[in-house]
């Protein structure tokens, strides 16, 4: 189920901006304090030909049990708008260095170094295809997932890139 797909429960406080980059042993995650639990409506689901045990919704709670996400009710949509949740910011410094020596009134010799992220800081979830609009930071916010909140990738790793020319 897709973000836009969940329910938010009102009464309780907003998640759009409770995030933040914690690292575990098992893992990166973005909801350190937030729970996963069997959705409530589990009880609304018959027992006939054993479907309360294949209901596998997820809710997600506060640390103190109180809902925060459910999934909403079948035929009815969610109240959560897309994108809502905000993800990590994302910190990055690239610089380039050129010097350009005249060789010839006409000619002049050019050496540049390009370094993308300088500072060598990590994007947690950073995702620099743009094919991914709905969930741009790789972060997995399906509730029903045993992942959710967790990261599928970092980017970050610095690079440096040499280059010569030669103008004339």
């Amino acid at each position: 189920m897709q973000q836009s797909g969940l329910k938010r429960i009102n009464h309780i406080l907003r998640i759009q901006n409770i995030g933040k980059v914690t690292k575990l042993p098992n893992g990166v995650t973005y909801f350190p304090g937030l729970l996963q639990t069997t959705d409530p409506s589990v009880a609304g689901v018959t027992s006939l030909n054993g479907l309360n045990t294949q209901f596998s919704n997820k809710a997600i709670t506060d640390s103190q049990g109180r809902l925060l996400l459910v999934n909403p009710a079948p035929g009815q949509v969610g109240s959560l708008g897309l994108r809502w949740i905000e993800g990590p910011a994302h910190l990055g410094f690239d610089a380039n260095l050129i010097k350009r020596v005249r060789i010839a009134e006409s000619k002049e010799f050019e050496i540049r170094v390009d370094v993308v992220n300088v500072l060598n800081h990590p994007n947690f979830g950073y995702n620099s295809n743009r094919d991914t609009q709905n969930n741009p930071f790789l972060l997995n916010l399906n509730i029903n997932s045993a992942d959710f909140g967790r990261f599928t990738d970092a980017q970050g790793s610095r690079r440096f890139t040499l280059g010569a020319r030669l103008n004339f």
